[in-house]
């Protein structure tokens, strides 16, 4: 058994990279760890010699990784936010202008009643 520390965002990339190319993760670093121990070198290779390449359709990708390109790329697509340029000036309007209810405003208002109490939002240090 091997424990390995990742970040979140490392690992479910990693998980997502072994899943297009159709193999796992735990298939992918033992295959990692057993060539580079009949290499004799930590390197990383291009490939793992146990696994044969998947068949390739005309275009040069394998059928099963474009399937799972697509939907990974469909995944991004419904997180992903779409803001034209109006949506952009209303957040920066509402974060940055000086009009009582934005952010600004607010903060404004919070950085007084705290230096009344004798104190400073600003750090030390």
């Amino acid at each position: 058994m091997l424990t390995l520390w990742v970040d979140g965002a490392e690992r479910e990339a990693l998980q997502n990279l072994c899943k297009t190319n159709g193999i796992s993760v735990s298939s992918a670093l033992r295959s990692w760890i057993l060539t580079a121990l009949q290499q004799q070198t930590t390197e990383l290779v291009a490939g793992s010699p146990q696994e044969t390449p998947p068949q390739t359709s005309g275009s040069g990708v394998a059928p099963e990784m474009l399937k799972e390109l697509m939907q990974r790329m469909a995944t991004l697509e419904k997180v992903m936010p779409t803001f034209d340029q109006d949506d952009m000036d209303a957040m920066k309007h509402e974060v940055m202008g000086g009009e009582f209810g934005s952010m600004r405003y607010r903060i404004g208002v919070l950085e007084a009643q705290l230096q009344s109490l004798g104190g400073s939002i600003a750090w030390n240090k």
